[in-house]
């Protein structure tokens, strides 16, 4: 079957025009957007193999005929198992030296959600958000109000211990967030993310973080809310990142949807228009899929690391 994939990590200005071809089924995920950061070529690399394995692992669940829900379940968790993402293994410490994480899963062809944030002892959260979706009869659990729920569950995953989620360099940033009296802006990237339209034309997003270095504790961002930093219908899957404050304030995601299904918008311009008027120097990165198998990708950030593949009707 043919098809293609690319993998790239973008500096500002280089992602204007990437317009993925419609296709049978595509996959797009991302590792966060943020502010301009020094990595060296090392480090790079080893961004962008995750990012490879990640998006295989997921595509792989399109190709063998799965659902979307799957694939971006599957995508995700394998970025919050990279310390280099400021999700599950390596999310960020709050203002307290603790990890509160937070994830989103949606289903666009059911119209359903799971949310879970403020969970501490939660390996994976985007796996979480599949619990809270599927198994309670409600759309987002908290605190420890989410980890009973899932302790409670027959299949049960163990929990983690907080030094699993101990890395020297969100240390470093933590200290670095604190000693300048907590002004510095978030220059490194926030979040994960993936979008899909599989082989039923069915859509799903998925989305997970550990938040904003230096985070207050309880703080909970636009991850965890459907319709800011994430959506999805029957129609297109978004998935968001970058300052989560502002995505809650303009419900960004929900904003994009509106444009696309009620003002007849493409799903670029949809994303341009958001981010022109509510993201205007605000870091932000978008993916988007729709339907038709049109796939985007845009940011106004210094660097946003993504991956896709596309595969074509034989």
């Amino acid at each position: 079957m043919p098809g293609s994939t690319s993998l790239c990590s973008f500096p500002l200005g280089r992602l204007s025009g990437n317009l993925l071809p419609v296709t049978y089924y595509t996959m797009v995920i991302h590792g966060g957007a943020g502010e301009e950061i020094m990595l060296n070529t090392q480090v790079i690399g080893v961004i962008e193999f995750a990012l490879q394995t990640a998006l295989t692992l997921g595509s792989q669940v399109l190709q063998q005929g799965g659902r979307s829900l799957d694939a971006v379940q599957r995508s995700v968790e394998a970025l919050e198992d990279c310390f280099l993402f400021n999700a599950g293994k390596g999310s960020v410490f709050n203002k307290d030296g603790k990890h509160e994480l937070e994830a989103t899963i949606v289903d666009g062809s059911a119209m359903r959600s799971g949310s879970v944030a403020c969970v501490k002892s939660v390996k994976n959260p985007i796996r979480a958000a599949r619990c809270v979706m599927e198994k309670s009869s409600h759309s987002l659990i908290v605190g420890d109000g989410a980890e009973e729920f899932l302790q409670a569950l027959e299949e049960k995953e163990k929990p983690v211990g907080h030094e699993y989620f101990y890395t020297d360099i969100r240390h470093r940033e933590l200290t670095a967030k604190l000693s300048d009296g907590n002004t510095s802006k978030n220059n490194h990237p926030q979040t994960v993310g993936a979008v899909a339209l599989d082989h039923w034309h069915g859509l799903a997003a998925a989305t997970s973080t550990g938040g904003l270095v230096g985070k207050m504790k309880g703080r909970v961002g636009d991850t965890a809310v459907v319709g800011a930093g994430i959506y999805a219908d029957d129609k297109l899957a978004i998935a968001c990142s970058g300052d989560g404050d502002v995505f809650l304030r303009h419900t960004v995601a929900q904003k994009i949807a509106s444009l696309y299904h009620h003002k007849g918008y493409k799903l670029r311009q949809a994303c341009r228009e958001v981010m022109a008027e509510n993201l205007n120097g605000v870091c932000a990165g978008i993916i988007a899929v729709d339907a038709k198998g049109d796939a985007i990708i845009e940011t106004n950030a210094g660097v946003m690391f993504v991956a896709s593949m596309s595969w074509l009707p034989t």
